[in-house]
């Protein structure tokens, strides 16, 4: 296998540079890739001053001073100014297609914003730690092309809060990248390797990490003591998942700092030297702590031979996955009622996102309008009776309630309505839960082109002053329904199939 890229790492003398030099010659002989030096660069990092005019004059590469730029992402030996980020979120900016993005349906610009406005910053996360100022200047570019469609104020265009677009679907999002989430999981993951595979060359580097992300891997690993020998005696959670921090907090904090971070537990077991770890005077508490710890550790055994087994917390083969740490750090919100009917359902993109803002309340009906201080029509524009709301406009409304009896006779499925104001929520449910199991996908997609439709014919009436007869929308339905199962709406299909 060969690399178009490669970053040495050696002493600033003399023969090293006659080394890689020679190997570099062996390698360009025995491959027919030969180095071409004057794209390379030399980059000192620490005492190569006095040795760099030799070093230079065997390998004849121009000097580059940190910071610099390998594989698309700066490095540095001390933090990065803001200029050498600032590319980083212009290329980003620069993938925008401004001219199209106002051409395009939001579904369109959904899809964009969750691949690759979101997948290029994941590489800089994974790499390195983006600023907090780098990752919000990009939520402002996703944010404003995805509900504006191009660089340009959004006020009175974001329907939804960003931080809720960010969420899961199931929570009530739309499943964008939270990076502050992906940052904590990924900066996970090199801890992890860390404590997992000692092969790499770098494991016994110091890792710099945030403090979420050092109590995140902390509260989510769990260990199997075997030899001992890969286990911190103090802060890992070795007994019973629970570390000696967490049982005996106040003997601890009589423990130096570097002696925690660095006493393996088969260390500390040998002639019980973790009782010489602990220095200064103890208060009442620590010595009670200290004959609770007693019993625990003199019971516990090593096995010479077998190393120590590290699990994962978040996932049923205890090996770490990125998607695993950043769904555990979506644990405890609150489940969106309506997630499953909408995003698992057969249904084009964007009838599941004008669903997704109708069962939120933000479409622009006169309510909505009437609350921003807006014009709007007060009277339903389908019935012209009521208020005009989205549950109303849905479900409620007179001439929405004909067009849901028609179409599900059509359909030969059940119907039932509820009493009084229903939410769109209850009534998919309640429409659900009154079909035979195996119809429900397809009443489910059956509903959500019924709805898309209702929605279209007040926009009709609102826009270009024409109304259709009940009898019309229906014949609608039944088209797009048509359109719907030859694009691969099975169970829809199978309804009529029946």
């Amino acid at each position: 296998m060969y690399a178009d890229d490669v970053i040495l790492f050696a002493s600033p003398t003399i023969p090293k540079a006659h080394t890689v030099a020679r190997v570099l010659s062996i390698f360009g002989s025995a491959s027919g890739l030969l180095t071409n030096l004057s794209k390379c660069s030399i980059t000192p990092i620490y005492g190569a001053d006095e040795a760099l005019p030799g070093i230079q004059a065997m390998l004849p590469c121009r000097i580059a001073q940190f910071p610099i730029t390998y594989l698309g992402v700066p490095l540095s030996t001390h933090a990065l100014p803001k200029s050498c980020w600032r590319p980083v979120v212009d290329k980003v900016a620069a993938k925008l297609p401004l001219w199209q993005g106002p051409l395009m349906q939001k579904s369109g610009r959904l899809i964009l914003t969750k691949s690759v406005l979101s997948a290029m910053p994941i590489y800089w996360i994974m790499a390195d730690q983006m600023p907090a100022w780098a990752l919000e200047e990009i939520d402002g570019i996703r944010r404003q092309f995805f509900w504006a469609g191009k660089d340009v104020s959004i006020r009175g265009k974001c329907l939804v809060a960003w931080e809720t677009v960010c969420l899961p679907t199931e929570n009530g999002g739309l499943g964008v990248t939270n990076f502050k989430l992906s940052g904590i999981a990924l900066g996970t993951r090199w801890l992890w390797l860390q404590r997992t595979d000692p092969e790499r060359a770098w494991t016994a580097l110091p890792i710099k990490v945030s403090p979420e992300v050092q109590a995140f891997f902390d509260a989510s690993i769990t260990i199997q003591i075997g030899n001992g020998e890969r286990t911190l005696f103090w802060t890992d959670k070795w007994i019973d998942g629970e570390s000696i921090c967490d049982l005996v907090p106040t003997l601890v904090a009589r423990v130096g700092t570097r002696t925690k971070k660095s006493r393996t537990v088969a260390q500390a077991l040998t002639q019980d030297r973790w009782v010489r770890d602990i220095t200064g005077g103890l208060s009442v508490l620590a010595v009670v702590e200290y004959l609770h710890l007693w019993p625990v550790i003199t019971a516990v055994h090593l096995t010479p031979g077998v190393e120590d087994a590290m699990r994962w917390r978040w996932t049923s083969s205890g090996q770490f996955s990125a998607s695993s740490a950043y769904k555990a750090l979506q644990l405890g919100r609150t489940t969106f009622y309506g997630a499953q009917c909408i995003w698992k359902s057969w249904a084009p993109l964007q009838v599941k996102l004008f669903f997704w803002l109708a069962t939120r309340g933000r479409i622009w009906t006169a309510d909505r309008r009437k609350r921003r201080g807006l014009d709007a029509h007060d009277k339903c524009f389908l019935c012209d009776q009521v208020d005009e709301t989205a549950n109303h406009l849905i479900v409620s409304c007179p001439v929405a309630r004909e067009v849901w009896w028609r179409v599900l006779s059509w359909a030969k499925c059940s119907c039932t309505f509820l009493a009084g104001e229903a939410g769109i929520q209850e009534w998919w449910e309640h429409l659900l839960s009154i079909q035979p199991h195996q119809r429900r996908k397809g009443v489910s997609t059956l509903f959500m082109i019924t709805g898309w439709q209702l929605w279209k014919e007040r926009n009709a009436r609102l826009f270009d002053r024409t109304a259709s007869s009940t009898s019309v929308v229906v014949s609608r339905i039944q088209q797009e329904a048509d359109l719907w199962i030859a694009a691969g709406a099975r169970k829809l299909g199978s309804l009529f199939c029946e």
